[in-house]
């Protein structure tokens, strides 16, 4: 396979397949190792409704509470890694922290016995979460070839969504084939730490820090300064704003799994929906990722917000479990079109001596909005229904895509 220098120009006018040899070694390596490691974190996922509601008695409001709590906790975390990943000039050692501190999470959540101690455990997972995903975005922007980071990020989005897919198989196989019991679901939680221990192993060996991002740590004083804000331009403030509101709408995907355990689908089956969502979110992710490269990226998030309203109608009137299914392709479509989307475009409105703040600030709204659109889903599903919990974020997307008709391309150029 051809690779080329971190953050190097790549000539135009070539095809998909030889773009995608172009691509450095390093964005491969994050690659692989976010699909290890969410085929790791979708058992979390696939799993909450059934763990949380069914084993500890819990309720979709506790639902609500653990994945938008600790959502947010993750993406505060998220916020200072970027920061310190900026100021001390290194990305590498967060992103080995951060995943390896994921291997003591799962023994926690097989042990659970109270919605407070599954709290807990999603808590430290959360944490070790925030600690490495915003310095390993910072490190694709920093790799990625000129002309690229759409088709980068939209890679490392796609492995890792194609690593959920495989999570939810797997699960669902496993729980096909032990039962559905107590037993085997915290049994799955144990097999989990495997593809952990693989992905630790593959950066310690596979990644390495870009040359200039050292020169960095010669900032000196506070690690966030006020004139670093302002630094970043109003239409980068008028982006957060969009990935607010939109946030507000994007709930838990915990949620899918839960609206078909309402319809009653068996236990052994509910890891499917997942990797139903995750499988039609992998090739949108990929094909947008490029596509986004060569065109207006906020195109791509206009369908992708509307996606996301489509999605709702179809889940708040679901009747049958076909529907579910529907509304959650139509879910993992919206997903692939706007993930490795945002992500490129904080690239796009961020400055070199600031992505790890900028990805940072990004992460950190994206918490606050989760974290509202989850809370209030529970909260909504527990005291009005189905129904009027999809009905309300179809709402608020339809606001966040009136907000994204006024953003103003970057002043930047793409780089």
């Amino acid at each position: 396979m051809i690779m080329v220098k971190d953050n190097q120009p790549v000539k135009e006018g070539f095809s998909v397949t030889g773009l995608i040899r172009k691509i450095p070694k390093t964005i491969w390596v994050l690659s692989f190792v976010s699909l290890l490691m969410n085929s790791s974190s979708s058992v979390i996922s696939s799993l909450s409704p059934i763990f949380i509601i069914g084993l500890l008695g819990g309720n979709s409001f506790d639902l609500g509470l653990v994945r938008g709590i600790t959502e947010a906790l993750a993406y505060v975390i998220k916020l200072f890694s970027g920061v310190l990943s900026d100021y001390i000039g290194r990305r590498k050692i967060f992103i080995l922290i951060g995943y390896g501190a994921a291997i003591f999470t799962k023994p926690i959540f097989m042990m659970a016995s109270s919605v407070f101690t599954y709290m807990s455990a999603q808590t430290v997972e959360r944490v070790a979460n925030g600690l490495r995903d915003t310095p390993r975005d910072a490190m694709v922007a920093d790799t990625s070839p000129k002309g690229m980071k759409g088709t980068c990020f939209g890679l490392r989005q796609g492995m890792a969504t194609l690593g959920s897919t495989i999570g939810g198989i797997f699960c669902w196989k496993i729980l096909q084939t032990l039962g559905g019991d107590e037993a085997s679901i915290r049994f799955v939680y144990i097999i989990a730490i495997i593809p952990i221990v693989l992905s630790v192993t593959l950066l310690c060996f596979g990644i390495k820090d870009a040359a200039d991002i050292t020169a960095l740590k010669k900032r000196k004083g506070f690690p966030m300064k006020r004139e670093d804000m302002r630094e970043l331009g109003r239409e980068y403030w008028h982006f957060i704003f969009v990935c607010l509101a939109f946030m507000m709408s994007r709930f838990s995907e915990s949620f899918l799994v839960y609206r078909a355990q309402t319809l009653g689908l068996e236990v052994q089956y509910q890891p499917l929906m997942l990797a139903i969502m995750y499988f039609a979110y992998t090739p949108a992710s990929k094909m947008v990722g490029i596509w986004s490269d060569k065109t207006d990226r906020k195109q791509f998030l206009i369908a992708g917000f509307l996606l996301m309203i489509v999605s709702c109608a179809i889940l708040g009137r679901a009747t049958q479990i076909w529907q579910v299914v529907l509304g959650i392709i139509v879910y993992g479509i919206h997903f692939g079109a706007t993930q490795g989307t945002l992500y490129a475009m904080v690239s796009d409105y961020s400055l070199k001596h600031l992505r790890g703040t900028t990805f940072g600030i990004f992460n950190i709204t994206c918490a606050m909005g989760m974290c509202f659109s989850s809370m209030l889903m529970g909260y909504l599903w527990d005291k009005c229904g189905a129904s009027v919990a999809f009905s309300v974020n179809a709402g608020i997307a339809s606001l966040a895509v009136l907000f994204l008709l006024f953003l103003k391309p970057s002043k930047q150029e793409r780089q």
